[in-house]
């Protein structure tokens, strides 16, 4: 299971992370695929994870958090999942996904107005049996506080329910990429290791797992975050904050560091960049690989401008994490993506 590393640390750690509940949601490893033509363009190696093709209610990063979160609630007994997100949140959707395989119930509580006509992944969340509640008028503070009291009132009522923090990030959530890093060692420990991993940033958990992962399994590896809505001050310390929690968890030191660009957000959270729109095409029609225009697309875009501007390296070899969300795409239109 364990790339070959120093053993010291790792023993610890394998035992830290055999205590902790689990349940598989998933088939791993995801497909690591290399983008050979716009690699290429680039003049770097450039390979793929495919955490979009995790298979579980249209894939997506989330699962790897909620293998431990869904372990977690089955373990003590609840029988309730709530969390929150946008409207188009890929969170949401997978969380009820992993509520629908589970017999669990599911209440997603969506920060905005409610839509007129459900499409993407608000639309397979309703599929998949979520009771959805959406809150025009709160911040996700306010959310997460009527999230709480809706727990209380299941309670009264005889249920158990999970709340579970926006993007799923618990310390628990954080492991599951932890163990991402040394799935994907395993996967490429025959080519030597990649100099950079590259993933949108959202809420920070996931780019706080790399680079936990990275410290204890790859240790000449950085990860770059391309920031999809906050400013950089912001995404940092949420990174910071999810790789302390998860460090603690494992009872580790973390040293870990995580490069974060919010160069490439465009107009705002969930609208259209016009250099993540152009990156979405470009990697679709070299490398028949789509992408979604909220997350990975405005970090396909970060990676590479900073290719061209010389930031990363040439012959770099970078692994792009593909975090899912392209049900997202469905939701757009030709005037918007200029198609």
């Amino acid at each position: 299971m364990w790339p070959t590393v120093s053993r010291d640390p790792i023993d610890a750690v394998r035992a830290r992370i055999a205590a902790l509940k689990r349940h598989s949601l998933v088939s791993l490893p995801t497909p690591l695929e290399r983008a050979e033509r716009l690699g290429q363009s680039l003049r770097i190696d450039l390979l793929i994870k495919r955490d979009d093709l995790m298979g579980l209610g249209a894939g997506g990063n989330k699962l790897r958090k909620l293998e431990f979160i869904v372990g977690k609630a089955l373990d003590e007994g609840y029988d309730t999942l709530l969390t929150t997100g946008g409207i188009q949140s890929n969170h949401a959707r997978q969380t009820a996904a992993a509520a629908a395989r589970q017999g669990l119930a599911c209440e997603l509580h969506l920060r905005g107005r409610s839509p007129d006509n459900l499409t993407g992944n608000v639309l397979l969340s309703s599929i998949l049996g979520a009771e959805l509640h959406y809150h025009e008028d709160a911040d996700y503070a306010e959310i997460d506080r009527r999230m709480a009291a809706r727990a209380e009132i299941l309670s009264t009522q005889g249920r158990r329910a999970l709340v579970i923090p926006l993007g799923g990030g618990t310390a628990e959530g954080t492991v599951g990429y932890v163990l991402a890093v040394a799935e994907i060692m395993r996967q490429i420990s025959d080519g030597g290791a990649p100099d950079l991993f590259v993933v949108a940033g959202g809420t920070g958990s996931t780019a706080a797992g790399l680079s936990l992962g990275t410290q204890l399994f790859s240790p000449g590896t950085s990860v770059l975050a391309v920031s999809a809505s906050w400013k950089k001050d912001v995404l940092s310390g949420e990174i910071a904050r999810h790789r302390r929690a998860a460090a603690e968890l494992l009872g580790i030191e973390d040293k870990a560091a995580v490069w974060v660009d919010d160069s490439f957000v465009g107009p705002g959270y969930s609208q259209v960049s016009e250099a993540g729109r152009t990156a979405l095409l470009t990697l679709a029609r070299s490398d028949g690989i789509l992408l979604d225009t909220t997350y990975t697309a405005k970090a396909m875009s970060g990676l590479i401008a900073l290719v061209r501007a010389g930031r990363i390296a040439p012959d770099a070899k970078v692994v792009f994490w593909h975090t899912g969300g392209t049900p997202e795409l469905f939701t757009r239109t030709t005037y918007e993506l200029a198609i």
